[in-house]
């Protein structure tokens, strides 16, 4: 490359040498300096505009009618897709107009099929979005409707985590700056995992579960290195929610723990991510514990986790909403006194209302 500098006196038949990759790190230094790759283009996740234009032009030689409204609405649901998933969506959408329509028409008239939004939403379940997809999992969709006892808490976790990442423009206008990270606290089986898991199937958003034992690896620097493409993935595919269940095992105050170096190095590059030099934008962290008194104190401090929230047992009327919601599709005897029964289990775990009743 050095030696292609020079040579054409005339100015012509100059030669560009351009390059891709998908891991600018691994390249030798000697090759990214000037005088060789001089520009270096990051070409990125594409956010809700770009997705918009991409499924415009991929639309543009389809039939199909949706309008610009559902195309603007469907693009911005699919967080974390990039232009080849949302290739794979439209031609997934194809597929389902094409099934559509010969259940329509047995015998087919000469007309053709076309695409429409419903399509479009049908075969966006079905693509997993590449930003994604090594931290992706499939989980069975959970409705605020279906948890009970925890009104109150439902609507803080609105306000603190769905609010911010489906209005942001609103938060900028008031100056107001959304929390950073959430600590849900309680005792065990009081749903505060599944009221996480509604949040993120409520608001659609890209959600991230980390679990502790897979970030903690034997070999020096693999630990702290997967906590940084964790939260890397994240930022790219915003607005996305990564979900820290028993925080307690990865957050041990580094004052009492006795676990050595690794989780001590995993803390630090957590409390690193979450408010460092590099800003979280568009991500929210919502950690989980029944044990908050051993979580480290730099992580529990303003600008980190903002929002602590206790989820406890149900009174009177959330035992009998839970016994309600979970005996709505079972076959139980007509005239079952619901608000005995929740009177029987005075101070019941959700979890045990839910054992009580599968016996």
């Amino acid at each position: 490359m050095d030696g292609m500098a020079g040579n054409q006196d005339d100015g012509k038949d100059r030669v560009v040498v351009v390059a891709t990759t998908n891991r600018p790190n691994a390249i030798d230094p000697a090759l990214r300096r000037p005088g060789r790759f001089d520009r270096e283009i990051e070409i990125g996740v594409p956010d809700a505009e770009a997705r918009s234009s991409i499924l415009q032009v991929l639309l543009a030689k389809a039939p199909h009618t949706a309008t610009q409204e559902e195309i603007y609405s469907i693009a911005s649901r699919a967080h974390g897709y990039v232009g080849a998933d949302l290739s794979a969506v439209v031609r997934e959408a194809g597929t389902c107009a094409i099934k559509r329509w010969l259940s329509a028409h047995p015998d087919p008239p000469h007309i053709q099929p076309e695409i429409t939004a419903n399509d479009l939403l049908t075969a966006l379940l079905s693509v997993r979005p590449s930003a994604l997809r090594s931290v992706f999992f499939d989980t069975v969709p959970v409705r605020y409707s279906d948890i009970g006892g925890q009104a109150i808490t439902i609507q803080k976790i609105r306000e603190c985590i769905e609010w911010p990442l489906l209005h942001p423009e609103a938060f900028a206008r008031l100056g107001v700056k959304p929390p950073k990270g959430v600590l849900l606290y309680g005792p065990p089986g009081c749903s505060k995992t599944l009221l996480v898991r509604a949040c993120a199937t409520e608001s659609g958003v890209n959600f991230v579960a980390v679990k502790g034992p897979e970030l903690l690896n034997k070999y020096v620097g693999e630990s702290e290195r997967a906590v940084r493409e964790i939260f890397r993935k994240a930022r790219a595919a915003s607005p996305s929610i990564i979900f820290f269940d028993e925080i307690d095992a990865l957050a041990t105050s580094r004052s009492t723990s006795d676990s050595g170096g690794s989780h001590e190095g995993v803390l630090t590059s957590l409390l690193n991510e979450m408010d460092g030099v590099q800003e979280l934008v568009g991500v929210t962290v919502v950690a989980a514990t029944n044990r908050p008194d051993v979580i480290d104190s730099a992580l529990m401090r303003p600008g980190r986790v903002d929002r602590i929230l206790y989820v406890g047992p149900p009174d009177q009327l959330g035992r009998e909403e839970i016994l309600r919601i979970r005996t709505k599709k079972m076959s139980v005897e007509p005239g079952l006194d619901i608000a005995e029964i929740a009177r029987i289990v005075s101070v019941a775990p959700i979890i045990n209302l839910k054992s009580s009743l599968t016996v």
